[in-house]
């Protein structure tokens, strides 16, 4: 995937996020459960980012169970 390709799907994401994050706030979601959304959504957003980031590790890269302290 390009990268310019990757910017603009984070900025998609980004943007819903914020998106629904404003339209809670607009409809008289109470504070205490906003908190609690916000943490939810930006651990989605967490997510979505380190999930595209982490590649698989290869069996090769992988520590010898055998070593020891």
């Amino acid at each position: 995937m390009r990268q310019s390709h990757r910017r603009r799907l984070d900025l998609i994401v980004f943007v819903s996020i914020l998106t629904a994050g404003i339209v809670l706030v607009l409809i008289g979601v109470p504070a205490d459960s906003l908190a609690t959304i916000t943490v939810a959504l930006s651990g989605l957003y967490g997510a979505w980012t380190s999930a595209r980031t982490t590649a698989p590790r290869d069996s090769s890269q992988a520590p010898d169970e055998g070593a020891g302290l």
